[in-house]
């Protein structure tokens, strides 16, 4: 591009967005827009010639990468209008600035112009996603017409203003430049609609404390990894609390989480004596805030006292793990009424066997089908058994293998 070409009268257009229809890959995750220009009005560089490129660098913040590019504009006309459109070479998308943008990272290839108007290309569509790593990306416009030099002919347009290193131009001969070192008096019109794949995860409770749970029973909690973040959420690997008393049941763990999504972690503690103890569980994943790291206490430092005052106990679900049926067995020392009931450890109730219902002092059996409330039998995985008297409440864990 000869710098002769860019002393060419300015002329002003009025420049109307192209509406299109948001099209989110993932609810949660807003589209968000950037736009390389900051002054106004709207200047008409007809100084280029076949294969020469114009293009602006973006550089968006820190926190939000990786993003995925879903739309681009670019603002296109004439001196005089009415030009109607042309088929320009293509937009390329590459991923670095200057000095040298390097290779397009994608091109949309012929794209149509049309006089008048910011052209807004959805690329979404497109299979594959064009992800932006990090750092400065640059998109530009090849053209394929040659306006160098014609007054009457369509070409990008700029505002009143050039910020330096974020306008670029690929020049025959000269290659990529600052535009604004060339003379080009103002920014590119053009913009980049994206969003953020960034993961981020969250092990939700932090802490998990188990208080004087009934000694050599196993007693269960869910802590729910939580994907806070834009793009699929991926875990590598669960370890920590391995060793007695605790343990970790993965069973329902799913390894994939989307969006806005949760998976279940069962902890499990079953205490022997009295005291306190703790561990860590590590769950390594994507997540750009990765490890995800709980903590799982069990504090049984009257435990053995407790059961031993109040005789209120479940004593063991026989057959454990079973199929397709098993019973609860617990003890009360007085008549109690008794509520129990059965549990997803995703938190959803799926049985109630008893409600209220009036016991008598000594050891009882309460059995369960494996079927929910609506009579349909229940799927593999690990079950809740909670025994609520006005005594407390006592909870054990099952397992229904099909």
């Amino acid at each position: 591009m000869r710098l002769a070409r860019l002393a060419v009268a300015l002329a002003w257009v009025a420049v109307a967005a192209f509406a299109a229809s948001p099209k989110s890959a993932r609810a949660q995750c807003a589209q968000q827009h950037m736009q390389n220009y900051t002054g106004t009005g709207d200047g008409i560089c007809p100084c280029f010639v076949a294969g020469e490129r114009a293009g602006a660098v973006f550089t968006l913040p820190a926190s939000e990468y990786p993003v995925e590019i879903l739309k681009v504009g670019i603002a296109w006309g004439s001196q005089f209008g009415g030009t109607g459109t042309s088929i320009e070479d293509a937009i390329h998308i590459y991923a670095a600035g200057l000095p040298n943008p390097g290779a397009p990272i994608f091109s949309l290839v012929g794209p149509v112009m049309t006089d008048g108007v910011i052209n807004e290309f959805n690329l979404e569509p497109i299979p594959g996603e064009i992800t932006i790593a990090s750092g400065a990306f640059t998109v530009a416009l090849e053209f394929n017409n040659a306006n160098a030099g014609d007054i009457f002919a369509p070409s990008v347009l700029y505002d009143s203003g050039c910020q330096s290193g974020k306008n670029v131009i690929f020049a025959i001969p000269g290659g990529w430049t600052n535009a604004c070192t060339a003379g080009v008096p103002g920014d590119w019109l053009i913009y980049v609609k994206y969003r953020s794949l960034k993961v981020t995860g969250q092990a939700t409770p932090a802490r998990t404390v188990f208080t004087n749970p009934p000694l050599s029973q196993t007693s269960c909690d869910t802590v729910y990894v939580v994907n806070a973040g834009c793009d699929d959420l991926v875990i590598d690997g669960i370890s920590g609390c391995g060793n007695a008393p605790f343990s970790v049941d993965t069973t329902l763990t799913a390894h994939t989480v989307a969006p806005g999504s949760s998976t279940p972690i069962l902890v499990c503690v079953t205490p022997t004596g009295t005291g306190m103890d703790s561990c860590l569980v590590t769950v390594t994943s994507n997540a750009s805030n990765d490890p995800l790291i709980f903590r799982v206490v069990v504090d049984a430092t009257t435990a053995a006292g407790a059961a031993t005052l109040d005789g209120f106990a479940i004593v063991g679900v026989v057959p454990n793990p079973f199929n397709p049926s098993t019973s609860v067995r617990f003890t009360l020392p007085e008549a109690l009424p008794v509520t129990a009931e059965i549990w997803s450890v995703t938190g959803a109730r799926v049985r109630t066997l008893a409600r209220g219902a009036p016991f008598a002092a000594g050891e009882h059996a309460l059995p369960w089908d494996g079927r929910n409330t609506d009579g349909e039998r229940v799927a593999s995985g690990v079950y809740l058994i909670r025994v609520s008297t006005p005594l407390g409440k006592r909870v054990a864990r099952m397992v229904l293998v099909q």
